[in-house]
């Protein structure tokens, strides 16, 4: 049988940052962390620290003695670092220019409005790289716009076109 492994004494700074990290932390897997060396702190066993927190024995362990190891840092989510994005803050920058203040026709495209098919299709031609319209989508959610159809209403007309609510109503007796 493996040697018990608990935390025993928890400094007045230590146990207050390990507090304050539980309730701010955004990260669930640190969180989770977290509580177990609070767990342990407190006099739960292992087993028992296991059910509260859904994991394994051989987990907490292995938490546990990286606390006490690193500390309170060494609980903490790593970087992950993943693959570099392929748009650049550049090509941002460009998506927003052509959104805001251009239409497709200034890049001899037969369209009115911008979809994100043809905004992937502008970046490729311009910066020759190859991105999917999910790609420009979700690029634009970061910059808070968005390709939609534009939705007219009466108002929009009305303000066009002097006279047409007027027009309309005689149209609503028939």
């Amino acid at each position: 049988m493996r040697p018990l492994l608990q935390v025993r004494k928890l400094r007045g700074r230590q146990r207050t940052r390990l507090e304050r990290l539980y309730r701010t932390t955004r990260c669930p897997r640190t969180r989770t962390r977290v509580q177990m060396v609070l767990l342990s702190h407190a006099g739960q066993a292992l087993a028992e620290i296991a059910q509260i927190t859904c994991q394994s024995d051989e987990t907490i362990r292995r938490w546990l003695h990286r606390f006490l190891t690193q500390g309170c840092a060494g609980l903490q989510e790593a970087v992950h670092p993943g693959r570099l994005p392929e748009i650049t803050p550049a090509i941002e920058h460009f998506l927003r220019e052509c959104v805001l203040h251009y239409s497709p026709h200034d890049f001899q495209l037969p369209r009115p409005t911008w979809t994100t098919e043809l905004l992937a299709k502008v970046v490729r031609r311009r910066f020759n790289l190859h991105v999917t319209d999910e790609c420009i989508r979700q690029h634009l959610l970061r910059l808070d716009l968005v390709c939609r159809r534009p939705t007219w209403t009466v108002k929009q007309l009305a303000q066009q076109q002097p006279g047409y609510a007027q027009k309309k109503g005689r149209l609503q007796g028939f």
